[in-house]
This record gives structure tokens, C-alpha cells and sequence, in this order.
């Protein structure tokens, strides 16, 4: 009998130390802590599934600092990492920060799908692991082919993306009759639900269940969707996805006895007790990360904290006009339009830096467009979709949870009142917009200023595609929303409501 145990963590968007930043207060969260719990021997491996190195407030600090070795590949390293991919936001904060995090590494980078054109990367498309018992296992890597869609041009200058199942039929079915277990490392989730099997999704974003189908790998280890998946079969495949902000690590385990394998994982907590020794070593630069982020920003003349998701929805949100305000001045456009992360923490009268960085976790720029009336009304019916009315109740839309949560596809606009009538179907829901007094027409023209994101036109926004781009603004918003507080130090939040629901 010989054994494989695998820890996968995914999308840790570099929650190093235990804490989510919103205050100072530590959790049981944190690479630090998830790290502290790996039992290595000869017979282990430890693997990443990528979106590793952008999204928490110790990112958007590094980001703007030079860097030689990146502090996430010292605590990988420290935890013994053998493999990881490469996840969308790898690639937010251009290729030199990238560089810094795999040059950085002892794990082997494995991502059949990325070409790095300077080949100065260490990228590879697979490998074949001899464990101490003797064991052959095949490891492949690969993203979601999405990156040139969500990305700015400017940071994929030196790659090229190719088509993610393409990418490794071949590999798969070279690798497939050498080793003992055949492993895929996919920075992407599932596109039908597994429970009833329905197909939620017809693009490539997510492809998973089309590669447990199609192909034949043994375990299929998948992150990019944050949804918690243990212990479940496809199509002869095993399949894993830990939750996303290093609150949960995977550990599978493979038993293999006359030729039988027998797999099973679960999820783990990621605990309390941080490494001592990595704790320690990068302390200084997380105080330095604490210091700045407690940094008063400005003043409001008003808490703006978010409120339940179908309320504002429904409602309007002065969190999101103060979020417009700033980019109607920092664009000059007649329209803005904004969305909110998943969890969202909101602002008190007195502003920090932590506020800012913890409310708009992204690091979107900002585009304008120019669109016609009929666009508008395209774009808003997408946003009339995320509302679910039945039996006098209102809840949000199927299609913003599944496959995967997705809030952040719901719009707030300002400068365009607007009308939802809910009695009416999906797509023909906007019954009323004016612009200074005037209902707009189909022909109107007006600029809208958005995040980078949603002008590419994703989340169901594909009217926004081909519109002409009047501006860029290559500042990301956490830099915009500071600024603006340096130049107004007390601000007065718009808090028109520009949505009306018909019920």
C-alpha cells in the first residue's frame, strides 16, 4: 500500500498574517497560521491554485514599493511548497511585481496556458514528481483563459494566453500512461452545478466540468470561484476548492493498494497559530502596513455604511453615489456607474486609509465610454436582472449567486434617473431614464466613466463591447478615492436617489 497526501491552498489573495485588516484585531485566517499546520515527508505535496499575490491591503501596500523578494513566496517557501499556477490578479500589478513573487520561489510554477515572451519567467507546463514511496505523479497547470478580458493591455505586454483546454489535451494525454496519478492545478471553477448538473455558464471562465468530463485526470484541485467544495466525484475525477482569504486549507489523501485508488479530502481550518519564525521575520513590514492604513484620509459629512444587498439594490446606496461623485470628477464624464465587492466595510464620518482599501478592495482604473441611450438601457437591464420578485417578495437573482457569488455585477449609476418595473419580464424591466429633466432616447450620446472591469464588458455587460473609448485613467481607485480626499478634506456625499422601483 502506498500513500499521496496532498494540502492545496487558492485565491489566498495574500492574507499573510491573521488578520482581514478591518481592524487590528487577529483571526483565524492568514497564510501564517494555514502554513503552520502542514506535516511534510517524502510522500506529501504542497500546491497553489493561484490569485495569491493581490487583494488584501498588504498587497496594495507592496504594490507600490520595490521589491526583490516578494514577502508570500518567503512564507511559501517557509511552508514547503512544491507546486502553484497562476490565478487572474497575478497579473494586476504589472510583470516586474510578478517577477518578484516567482523569482522568489521554490515551488515550480506550472501554467500550460501562459507563454512569458521575455522568457525570463520560471514557467512550466507540467511535471512528473517521484515521491519516496515510488509513486509517479503527473502534475499539470493552468488558468482561466479570461485574463486578456478583465486584464489592462499594458500588464500582459509580455504574455501570451491561449486557450486553457487546448493548452492541455495534449500534455494531459502524454502525461496520462506515465505516472501512477495524474493531478490538475486549474485556477478556474465549474461551470454547471454539480448537484443538479444544469449549466450555468456558456463561456470559458470556467471550464472544469467540461475537463472532468472530457479528460481523465484523478484529482482536479480548482479555485478563481471561492466556493468551499470537498470530497465530490466527477465523472470518475476527484474535484476540491478551498474558500477563498486563507481561512481554509484542502488536504487530500490517496491510498493506493492493488492497483485500487481510493481518494478523500476535506477542508481545515486554517487555526491560530501562526509560524513563529515567519511571523517574526516579516513583522516589521506588516506594522508598517498597520501604520498606514490607520493614516486619516478625510472627513464625510455622513456614515456610508453598505446595507443588505437587495435593499440597495432596490434603493440606491449613498456609498456607491460618494464612489460616483469621485469618478464623475476625476473622469469630467456625464455618467458613472460603480459596483461593490462581495463583502464591502463601508466608511464612518472620519476616513482612514484602512476604510479605503477594505470598502474598494480592487485595483480597477477607470474608463470612459461613450454610449448611446440604447446602450444605457441595455447596461441597466442587466442590473434590473439581479432583482428576483416573486409572491410580493424581492431577493437576488439566481444568476449573481451561482456558479459563483457575484455583487460585484450589479451597477449603481449616477447622473441618470432610472425606473425598474418589476411586474414586467427580465429585459424589458427599464421603463423610465432622465438626464437633466429629458427622458433619454436611443440615439442620445453621453459619456460614462466605469472601472476597467466592467468596460470590458463582462458579468453580462457585453453591450458596453465596442463602445468608444474617450479616456483612460491609469490610477487605481484606491490612489483616486485618496486624492480626492486631499483635495476635499470634508465632503459633502450626493445623496439623490436615482433608482425607482415599480412593484
Amino acid at each position: 500500500m502506498k500513500q499521496l497526501k496532498i494540502y492545496f491552498t487558492s485565491d489566498l489573495h495574500g492574507y499573510v498574517y491573521p488578520t482581514d485588516y478591518t481592524d487590528r484585531t487577529e483571526k483565524p485566517m492568514g497564510m501564517l497560521n494555514i502554513v503552520s499546520n502542514y506535516k511534510k515527508d517524502g510522500n506529501t505535496l504542497i500546491i497553489d491554485g493561484g490569485d495569491t499575490i493581490q487583494g488584501s491591503p498588504f498587497m496594495t501596500y507592496l504594490s507600490s514599493r520595490p521589491l526583490t523578494a516578494h514577502p508570500v513566496a518567503q512564507v511559501m517557501n517557509g511552508g514547503g511548497y512544491d507546486y502553484i499556477t497562476l490565478g487572474n490578479h497575478e497579473f494586476n500589478y504589472g510583470y516586474d511585481y510578478l517577477k518578484s513573487y516567482l523569482t522568489s520561489l521554490n515551488a515550480k510554477c506550472l501554467c500550460a496556458n501562459i507563454v512569458d515572451k521575455t522568457g525570463q519567467l520560471p514557467l512550466f507546463s507540467s511535471d512528473i514528481k517521484v515521491m519516496e514511496n515510488g509513486l509517479k505523479v503527473g502534475i499539470i497547470g493552468f488558468t482561466t483563459d479570461f485574463i486578456p478580458i478583465w486584464e489592462k493591455a499594458h500588464n500582459l505586454e509580455n504574455f501570451e494566453v491561449r486557450d486553457t483546454f487546448s493548452s492541455i489535451r495534449a500534455i494531459h494525454d502524454e502525461l496520462k500512461p506515465q505516472v501512477d496519478v495524474l493531478i490538475g492545478v486549474y485556477h478556474g471553477g465549474f461551470e454547471y452545478d454539480l448537484a443538479t448538473h444544469e449549466q450555468l455558464s456558456t463561456s470559458s471562465e470556467n471550464i472544469a466540468y467540461k475537463i472532468c468530463k472530457e479528460l481523465a485526470f484523478d484529482v482536479l484541485l480548482t479555485g478563481h470561484q471561492h466556493i468551499p467544495l470537498k470530497n465530490h466525484d466527477l465523472f470518475g475525477t476527484h474535484v476540491v476548492q478551498p474558500p477563498h482569504n486563507a481561512s481554509q486549507y484542502a488536504q487530500i489523501n490517496l491510498t493506493f493498494d492493488e492497483g485500487q485508488c481510493q481518494i478523500t479530502s476535506d477542508l481545515k481550518p486554517a487555526g491560530n497559530t501562526p509560524t513563529p519564525a515567519l511571523y517574526e521575520a516579516l513583522l516589521p513590514l506588516q506594522q508598517q502596513v498597520q501604520t498606514w492604513l490607520d493614516e486619516p484620509a478625510g472627513f464625510l459629512n455622513q456614515p456610508l455604511q453598505p446595507d443588505e444587498r437587495i435593499t440597495m439594490a432596490t434603493e440606491g446606496s449613498l456609498l456607491a453615489n460618494f464612489i460616483n461623485q469621485i469618478q464623475l470628477e476625476a473622469s469630467g464624464a456625464d455618467l458613472s456607474c460603480t459596483s461593490f465587492a462581495n463583502v464591502v466595510k463601508g466608511f464612518n464620518e472620519k476616513v482612514t486609509v484602512r476604510d479605503i482599501v477594505s470598502t474598494y478592495v480592487y485595483p480597477n482604473t477607470l474608463v470612459v465610454l461613450e454610449v448611446t441611450g440604447a446602450v444605457l438601457k441595455e447596461a441597466l437591464e442587466v442590473c434590473a436582472s439581479y432583482i428576483h420578485y416573486e409572491n410580493n417578495e424581492l431577493s437576488v437573482s439566481r444568476r449573481f449567486l451561482q456558479p459563483k457569488v457575484a455583487h460585484y455585477n450589479y451597477d449603481f449609476f449616477s447622473n441618470v434617473f432610472y425606473t425598474f418595473d418589476l411586474t414586467q419580464p427580465v429585459g424589458s424591466r427599464v421603463v423610465s431614464m432622465r438626464i437633466h429633466d429629458k427622458d433619454v432616447q436611443p440615439t442620445d450620446r453621453f459619456s460614462l466613466v466605469m472601472n476597467n472591469y466592467r468596460a470590458s464588458g463582462v458579468g453580462g455587460y457585453e453591450c458596453l463591447r465596442g463602445c468608444k473609448v474617450l479616456k483612460e485613467i491609469p490610477i487605481e481607485m484606491t490612489e483616486i478615492i485618496i486624492d480626492y480626499f486631499i483635495k476635499h478634506q470634508h465632503v459633502t456625499v450626493d445623496d439623490r436617489s436615482f433608482i425607482h422601483v415599480i412593484k
